[in-house]
């Protein structure tokens, strides 16, 4: 059966990226018997790893909030169905995700690991704290998945229901744990309260110091607005408020003066605010009423996540089984070229042909590793560059603390009650000791972009001599008569497309360059893309994607609320007060850093990031390198038996390569329209 991968749909809705997927899928297939046929084994093992990640897809999309803002409404809308339990009951801090099945029911894992199933009807007893019972089990419940048959989630979406955003650290903690896992997150805010503190600080604070661009902001409860045009105003206030938010940061992270600055502030396109009625919403979906469904203006929000899951989060998932299709048609395509041509050699020239081909194989893997070694050296060099800045974070933190507790102006009323007090000077030092982290896990997350980029444009030397080996190799066994396209397609430009996987060099990689303005550029700004943001790079590798960088992830674990808002100290008067309070500061941020060792983190992080270059480099040069001498050595084999292709064998060559080219050729112009999307 032939995938129907010619076709020109463009990829706008994730059922073309099912299509495109499912299509991909049959020509892997495909290419894989072809494989095994020509017994190329490295190529099986890499179809097998591509097929797996492909056929296991899932886009998550999180939706945040605070408590009592429309989230599971919205989340219900969204589904088509009033599944979750309603806002209007407490709940706890549990992740509930939402994904397709056939048969309704709901799987609750507890922090102890173990599983139970329960129907959909009982999830308010595991996930809220109605009653002293239900809030006794939903503080030992870790998560619950929801099997249900939501037309939305058919399309190998699932749902991510976070905890409220509140004063609850737990809660908070809950739901940044989920973000770094996440296609999309969605922040729900109500018309009648747009933009609240707590809003803000999350914006400000956990949002924006990561990846925007995978932010999308609605505005619900547009219904309630009582003046015509009144939702349209709210709506444009909300995405001018969050543009401000964003310069605020930009300005305070370079300057407004630095060329980053500007880079920053063409990257970051508008805001992605949606006004919306999600009540409306799913009173229509219940009631099949497209009236109130085209006034609810969800349509609208849903045709936009849609095309943003396809093109800016699949495009990326895509490029990886469009390399190995075009990597490993490209190894078929050369086996063929020298198995039925190496047979009609004479033999002394076969065999001079051989030794040959053997040597030089051999040389490229001498030269591989020392590219191995010079990655090594990379990875040392990007640590050196770091380490300055992670032994000042210390000090950073401590002048940050003093400089806000210094810069507060507090009355001798407020010492009076210092419980408030406390509660108020944490959530500021709190806040400022975040982004004083955040700024410094920026740099580290450059360094560490900017060391890979750097690499991997080096490698490129070493990929042009495995091309031009490989297809010295592949030309010397192809008669000098043979058709000038056939040499063409199975010779460089089809290695090269196979070193594409581990270069990143493909269309992956092209994305990154080209996309620019919305792509995640190396250097300064590396951490900062809208549409991909700095995991594009890492993706292109096959690293995951970290979101946010991740010595960020342990200051805002440490100074997320907790111990900065109960620190116990004496002094009545307001100096006295602030002396003690600084004092009682500074010794707990010496000893978190003390119990929480953020430097080895790093390392580890810098090492695993190399290590796994080092690791995809070597096989895809392996795969290559053997599956070429593998297929010398049956050849030699045959020659010394004075072997030759059959009618049979040589038809059944021709068709293999007929159907080969015809599947590198479609897998290379959707690659290049993958570019162009991510590019637009």
């Amino acid at each position: 059966m032939k995938a129907d991968t010619n076709q020109n749909t463009p990829l706008i809705s994730l059922t073309d990226y099912n299509k495109l997927a499912n299509n991909l899928v049959l020509d892997l297939k495909r290419l894989r018997s072809f494989s095994e046929r020509l017994n190329i084994q490295q190529s099986l093992t890499a179809i097998d790893d591509v097929l797996e990640k492909i056929e296991n897809k899932t886009f998550w999309v999180a939706v945040v909030g605070e408590f009592k803002r429309g989230k599971s409404t919205f989340i219900n809308a969204l589904l088509g169905q009033e599944i979750l339990p309603s806002d209007i009951e407490p709940c706890s801090a549990t992740i509930n995700r939402v994904t397709y099945s056939l048969n309704s029911y709901v799987e609750v894992e507890f922090k102890d690991g173990r599983k139970e199933r329960v129907e959909i009807d009982q999830l308010s007893e595991y996930v809220t704290k109605l009653t002293p019972e239900a809030e006794a089990t939903a503080a030992n419940v870790k998560e619950a998945v929801v099997y249900y048959p939501a037309p939305y989630c058919r399309n190998n979406v699932d749902i991510i229901d976070t905890p409220g955003l509140n004063d609850d650290p737990s809660m908070t903690g809950v739901t940044l744990s989920v973000l770094p896992k996440v296609d999309a997150a969605i922040l729900v805010i109500m018309a009648q309260s747009p933009v609240s503190e707590v809003e803000r600080d999350f914006l400000e604070n956990k949002l924006l110091t990561n990846d925007l661009g995978r932010v999308i902001f609605v505005v619900t409860g547009i219904d309630r607005c009582n003046r015509p045009g009144d939702a349209d105003k709210v709506i444009a206030s909300v995405r001018k408020r969050i543009k401000e938010y964003v310069l605020e940061r930009a300005a305070q992270q370079w300057g407004e003066d630095s060329a980053e600055y500007e880079v920053y502030l063409k990257k970051i396109g508008e805001p992605k605010v949606f006004g919306l009625s999600a009540y409306q919403a799913l009173e229509a979906k219940d009631n099949n009423d497209d009236e109130l469904l085209a006034k609810s203006r969800f349509q609208e929000f849903e045709k936009a996540l849609e095309q943003f899951l396809a093109r800016e989060r699949g495009a990326i998932e895509l490029q990886v089984p469009l390399n190995r299709v075009i990597a490993s048609a490209g190894e078929i395509l050369s086996t063929i070229n020298i198995q039925e041509n190496a047979l009609k050699m004479k033999l002394e020239d076969f065999e001079k042909t051989y030794e040959t081909s053997i040597q030089e194989i051999s040389e490229l893997r001498r030269r591989k590793k020392e590219e191995m070694q010079l990655i090594d050296r990379a990875a040392e060099n990007v640590r050196y560059n770091v380490r300055p800045l992670l032994n000042k974070l210390e000090e950073e933190l401590k002048q940050t603390a003093i400089q806000v507790i210094d810069s507060t102006t507090i009355t001798a009323k407020e010492v009076s009650n210092k419980k408030a007090l406390t509660e108020k000077l944490g959530r500021k030092v709190s806040n400022s000791l975040q982004n004083t982290g955040q700024k410094l896990a920026d740099k580290i997350q450059t360094e560490i972009q900017k060391g890979l980029a750097e690499e991997i444009d080096r490698l490129q030397d070493f990929a042009n001599s495995v091309v031009t080996v490989l297809n010295r190799i592949e030309m010397q066994f192809v008669d000098v008569e043979a058709d000038a396209k056939r040499k063409r397609s199975a010779g460089g430009e089809a290695i090269a497309a196979a070193l594409a996987v581990f270069t990143g060099f493909g269309g992956i990689w092209a994305g990154f360059r080209i996309a620019g303005v919305k792509g995640a550029a190396v250097g300064a700004v590396g951490s900062f893309g809208t549409a991909f943001g700095a995991g594009i790079l890492a993706a292109s590798i096959g690293l995951p994607i970290t979101w946010p960088a991740l010595v960020a992830i342990g200051v805002v674990s440490i100074f997320t609320g907790g111990w900065l808002t109960r620190l116990v100290f004496g002094g009545e008067q307001v100096e006295a007060f602030k002396e003690n309070y600084k004092a009682a500061i500074l010794q707990e941020i010496e000893k978190q850093m003390k119990s929480n060792p953020i430097n080895q983190k790093v390392e580890d992080h810098i090492s695993a990031s190399f290590d796994h270059l080092k690791q995809t480099l070597s096989q895809e040069v392996e795969a290559l390198l053997d599956n070429t001498q593998n297929t010398l050595t049956e050849l030699n084999q045959k020659r010394q038996r004075n072997e030759a292709l059959t009618e049979a064998e040589q038809k059944e060559l021709d068709e293999m390569r007929a159907e080969t080219e015809r599947i590198l050729g479609s897998a290379q112009r959707r690659s290049q329209e993958l570019v162009e999307i991510m590019s637009v």
